[in-house]
């Protein structure tokens, strides 16, 4: 048994040795490189991680909504193949099974047409498959059902507490602000009643106290509904705030996966703990410098672990393979070299606090070197 599929005993999506690439004029962009991962029944997931790491990439993957990527793994939802459905059998679990909320509020709507009317359609249409345009005006039309499915969408603004629902159903996206647009993206997702949502950085782009109120909202309507929620998100806060259990990726990869609470008081990966050091801390002192350089170019990535350039920790055997995700107990497991060793064997295991000194500059701190550890 893996370390991911002893994580979760019965797992609502599995996803194993998920990889992504982009072709380009200039070679291959290998963006993701073998993620696995899982999320259980009622479960609430987070994959956190820099700007252009991958976490975004591996959603769309999961959704279909890569056309120009070459992909491969296993993705099983709810013991179905997902990569053996047909476009029309995956387009109705994505309508009636699956839903999606994604990043930016203000641009996921279409600006032509009214907030009802898209609501509506959702309602009438969604887990229907795809239709051809004359076969979705004779159902808008002539079929029955239309009005139903629009108090369905009235309903679904209440519970999402949208103001005045009505009136917002005449409206158009442009008249509403970020705020409303984002629970009318979250109605959206849960007209159909779905088992799990994908929510990709949902209110990143709104002000913090609106932010914060769509998060406690999204986190009440898992609880009610008891649905399974895979969250994408750069900040650990909210990671911290809504999530069971967190999956940490670097360039690609996943490096570190634990239970919320376990990966906050004792983060193991190097990366996972610079993420940390790098939070504003309220005691004061000075401004946490953040990890110094940047995510990996996918056109040509380092060799071994991906991190191994911006590490204080790296070791000769870290430029030349790929660390295995080592088993730190039934529910953590972490890919780093450090902790891929006989216990005998002498080897500085990663703190957060000597991390912070790296970071810092303090001239105790552990330095990047490419020592073999088999050196005396």
């Amino acid at each position: 048994m893996s370390w991911e599929e002893s994580v979760v005993d019965d797992p609502l999506l599995t996803i194993k040795d998920l990889t992504v690439d982009f072709e380009s004029f200039d070679g291959i962009h290998k963006v993701i490189d073998g993620v696995s991962l899982s999320v259980g029944r009622g479960e609430v997931v987070a994959i956190a991680g820099e700007t252009g790491c991958g976490k975004s990439v591996t959603m769309k993957a999961i959704l279909r909504l890569l056309a120009t990527a070459d992909i491969n793994g296993e993705m099983i939802y709810d013991g179905q193949d997902l990569q053996a459905m047909s476009d029309r059998e995956f387009s109705m679990l994505k309508g009636r099974e699956m839903s999606m909320i994604f990043q930016d509020p203000m641009s996921s709507l279409n600006p032509v047409f009214t907030i009802g009317e898209q609501l509506t359609d959702t309602a009438q249409f969604g887990g229907r498959g795809t239709t051809g345009v004359l076969e979705y005006l004779k159902r808008k039309y002539t079929g029955n059902g239309r009005e139903e499915a629009r108090q369905r969408a009235i309903d679904m603004l209440r519970e999402v507490q949208m103001p005045d629902p009505e009136d917002v159903m005449e409206s158009y996206p442009t008249q509403l602000s970020g705020g409303m647009c984002q629970r009318v993206l979250i109605a959206q997702a849960l007209l159909n009643e779905p088992t799990m949502l994908i929510a990709d950085e949902p209110g990143t782009a709104l002000d913090v106290t609106i932010h914060d109120q769509i998060l406690t909202l999204l986190k009440r309507l898992i609880e009610e509904r008891d649905l399974s929620l895979l969250m994408i998100t750069h900040n650990l806060g909210v990671a911290r705030e809504i999530s069971d259990r967190v999956y940490i990726m670097y360039g690609g990869r996943i490096v570190e996966t634990a239970p919320t609470e376990d990966i906050f008081a004792e983060p193991k990966h190097p990366y996972t703990q610079g993420l940390i050091a790098s939070i504003p801390r309220l005691t004061g002192g000075e401004m946490a410098k953040g990890i110094d350089g940047s995510v990996p170019e996918y056109l040509n990535p380092p060799n071994g672990c991906r991190y191994h350039p911006r590490c204080p920790y790296a070791y000769e055997r870290c430029r030349s393979e790929r660390p295995p995700m080592v088993e730190q107990g039934a529910t953590t497991a972490v890919e780093c070299v450090l902790y891929d060793q006989p216990s005998d064997t002498a080897r500085e295991i990663p703190t957060i606090e000597r991390t912070r000194q790296a970071m810092d500059g303090h001239p105790e701190a552990p330095q990047p070197t490419m020592e073999s550890e088999t050196d005396d």
